[in-house]
């Protein structure tokens, strides 16, 4: 997830959230948390942050770094490193020309790559560039999309075109196969955040998206208002069963890639409290909820080479743990019904941390 703010800490710690992997945000902000958390005066879950990388147009990711060069890009690489991020995210308008030599570069450095897809080229020929990972289940249904759609990927045709067309992409076809294959093979993650397309392709507009309902009457009013806009509006030539049947076939497609051994990691993309719903989807598309819980836990930990220190219950590891009310191996969305959590060996109240975040009481354990 993208980390907001100081209360972002509070807010994950209550749900048992004890390391995030933030994918980009603002550095110079993201290196200010890790010394007050590290200085004792900022309550916060581990961040294993990327720095994101973009190049320069009229969609240049917010808080990216600028390349308007390849050698600029290199130098932000170096200076990912310098400020200990554990990768680099490349975004839709960076030139796609300079990835090899900037992956290289992240290689050499030992960082993590990954991203969306630069405009004008596929998933395909990115994972050939070094990516170690695809972010978003959109950019792998990319490899599907006919070209007017990859022309202008960096734009809302990332998320129109996907909607557009998904629906009528074969699984079993060439293109699909092709990318599927090739991340199991060379075992290249993807972090799907499919509630964050659930969003935008299934409730109408102005209705609120089911990762929020077990929330609903726990937050601030007006937080609560802004999760009722509800999904995109739909082009005129198309309804809004067309966007829900290429939901249903991005959540297929999810459910193809977890069977052929692609490594999945949980993310929202959101403000993180959809994290739980993002597993409830994952055990629709086929995963157990011991294989959806290990998305949110030990294959991450692999993802940021952390797996021998957290990740799962073990002597020796670290003691960041979740105690809950329910079964999640059972019923996934008891994994909101955290009382206690612990950070590093320290115990906390959940309901005290949710209290401080701006929540007025406990999620409801919905979907049973």
């Amino acid at each position: 997830m993208h980390v907001g703010d100081d209360f972002t800490g509070l807010q994950e710690l209550s749900m048992g959230v004890t390391s995030i992997r933030d994918p980009g945000n603002d550095d110079k902000r993201t290196i200010d948390r890790r010394h007050r958390a590290a200085a004792g005066a900022l309550l916060f879950p581990h961040v294993y942050p990327s720095s994101l990388i973009d190049g320069k147009g009229p969609y240049t990711a917010q808080f990216a770094n600028v390349a308007t060069t390849q050698a600029e890009a290199i130098r932000l690489v170096d200076k990912a490193k310098a400020n200990d991020f554990t990768g680099i995210k490349f975004y839709g308008t960076f030139d796609a020309s300079w990835l090899p030599a900037a992956i290289a570069e992240a290689h050499k450095l030992g960082l993590h790559v990954h991203g969306h897809i630069p405009v004008g080229i596929r998933p395909m020929d990115a994972i050939n560039d070094g990516y170690d990972e695809i972010t978003h289940i959109n950019w792998i249904a990319m490899q599907a999309m006919p070209d007017d759609v990859i022309k202008a990927s960096n734009g809302i045709m990332r998320f129109e075109g996907p909607g557009r067309y998904a629906k009528d992409v074969d699984l079993d076809g060439l293109a699909i196969n092709t990318i599927v294959g090739a991340m199991a093979r060379k075992h290249i993650y993807n972090d799907p955040t499919m509630v964050a397309f659930e969003g935008i392709y299934v409730p109408e507009n102005g209705d609120m998206a089911p990762s929020y309902a077990p929330f609903v009457g726990t937050m601030p009013p007006a937080t609560e208002r802004g999760f009722r806009t509800g999904g995109f509006a739909v082009p005129k030539d198309l309804t809004r069963a067309d966007y829900r049947a290429s939901w249903a076939k991005m959540v297929a497609l999810l459910q193809r890639m977890h069977q052929a051994g692609v490594p999945i990691v949980a993310g929202t993309d959101g403000s993180g409290i959809e994290i739980v719903h993002e597993l409830e989807i994952y055990v629709q598309a086929g995963f157990t909820p011991a294989e959806a819980l290990a998305a949110a836990t030990i294959v991450p930990a692999r993802l940021v080479g952390q797996e021998a220190k957290t990740g799962s219950i073990k002597v020796g590891k670290t003691a960041d743990l979740a105690l809950i009310e329910g079964d999640p191996s059972a019923h996934i969305a008891d994994l909101r019904q955290t009382r206690v959590v612990m950070l590093d060996g320290k115990l906390l109240d959940a309901d005290a941390l949710r209290s401080a975040a701006g929540f007025s009481g406990r999620p409801t354990s919905s979907m049973h």
